[in-house]
């Protein structure tokens, strides 16, 4: 009988205001997956992207479990996979990334490889464009993804287990592509330097547990801009959350779900975050998930 494999890997949430490309952080909410080689490929999807996500070899879960390994390691005929998704889709809350750690997980167990943290990052991250959210995915906490020579480095802390994220989450898909376009490709110095003294103040926070830094830590002056135009109800939905008694808030990832930092009156955070996205038509939902401590299992 085929030998089963199962991953689990969670949600992440990135930039988290400054950290364009660089920090996120890993959120309780899991794709798993249990997955046998097979004679074809045939999945079953259950969750968030049931009846959106394709379910063929076009999936970027079975793709993650071959294209990496092209040319170094044999083929898999077929992948037999059974999906259970928490993480919704296309709403800026690591969705891909999850997909793509765990696709190469699963691809290297099934082939009987073993593989290192730091190596299957460095498989993913072709697949995915950038560092952040893989980071989380793999290490869990709260990461610093450093890229150099090709390739992505990654410290991780320890996220303050007082701190909750507060998510609101659109109903609507967001334009992740259109998104990043509208990140400028030339940044003025003030901005690239407000936001590194916000990276330098993100990360002092949570090694020290200061909540005081937060507020300021998640201001951005280099994607959060531009993105507005994209989700003109953004502005409105941090300034509420902050109102309301929140840490600090930011755009999660490209978007459009807004993430804010709270460690008391979740409640309340959500029910004013829900109030300004309404005020701009836009209807959503809201979770109050923890910080996954752990990655990829």
């Amino acid at each position: 009988m085929p030998r089963t494999v199962t991953v689990r890997v969670p949600a992440s949430s990135a930039n988290l205001g400054p950290g364009f490309d660089v920090l996120a952080l890993a959120l309780d909410l899991y794709l798993s997956v249990e997955a046998r080689e097979s004679g074809k490929t045939t999945i079953e999807w259950d969750g968030e992207g049931a009846g959106e996500v394709p379910l063929d070899r076009r999936n970027l879960l079975v793709r993650a479990a071959q294209e990496p390994f092209d040319g170094w390691s044999r083929p898999l005929e077929g992948i037999e996979l059974r999906v259970s998704n928490e993480i919704p889709i296309g709403r800026g809350l690591g969705s891909s990334a999850a997909a793509i750690v765990a696709g190469i997980v699963v691809g290297a167990r099934l082939r009987v490889v073993r593989m290192s943290t730091q190596r299957i990052l460095e498989l993913a991250f072709p697949l995915e464009g950038h560092g952040d959210n893989l980071a989380a995915a793999l290490y869990g906490g709260f990461c610093i993804a450093g890229i150099g020579n090709g390739g992505v480095r990654v410290h991780r802390l320890d996220w303050p287990s007082r701190w909750r994220p507060v998510l609101f989450i659109p109903s609507q898909l967001s334009p992740t592509h259109e998104a990043r376009r509208l990140v400028p490709r030339r940044p003025a110095r003030e901005d690239a330097v407000f936001n590194l003294g916000r990276v330098a103040e993100w990360v002092l926070a949570c090694m020290t547990r200061d909540r005081s830094l937060v507020a300021s830590a998640m201001q951005d002056r280099l994607h959060q801009p531009g993105r507005a135009h994209a989700y003109p109800y953004l502005v409105d939905t941090i300034d509420a959350a902050i109102e309301a008694g929140a840490l600090g808030a930011a755009l999660s990832g490209a978007g459009g779900s807004v993430i804010a930092v709270a460690d008391r009156n979740l409640a309340e955070v959500g029910k004013a975050m829900v109030r300004a996205a309404r005020s701009h038509g836009i209807k959503g939902r809201l979770a109050t998930p923890k910080g996954a401590a752990a990655g990829a299992l």
